[in-house]
């Protein structure tokens, strides 16, 4: 099996330093111990906190309420148009 395995990497929630296993650019398998072929590429992370890749999953829940609203559908999906209909969408919202 080819591919690359991570060692010696600190994952949060684990007492134990875990190995990471990674084939095609997925993550194969997380554990203590992950038997490979010895021309499987090894990198030893030497106990450093390993995160996940960045994902940015935030969302805006003012857009929730707004975003069915006619005239609030950003066409472009820019920031510069979002920022316009947000605009225009708000100015007749009440606190109720």
């Amino acid at each position: 099996m080819a591919g690359k395995k991570f060692i010696n990497a600190k994952l949060k929630g684990y007492n134990e330093l875990q190995e990471i296993l990674v084939e095609d650019g997925v993550f194969k398998a997380i554990a203590p111990h992950i038997d490979v072929d010895s021309d499987c590429e090894i990198e030893d992370l030497g106990g450093k906190l390993t995160l996940p890749p960045y994902v940015d999953p935030h969302i805006h829940l003012d857009y929730v309420f707004t975003a069915r609203k006619q005239g609030a559908t950003n066409g472009t999906g820019t920031l510069f148009e979002g920022i316009q209909r947000w605009s225009e969408t708000k100015s007749d919202l009440t606190i109720e």
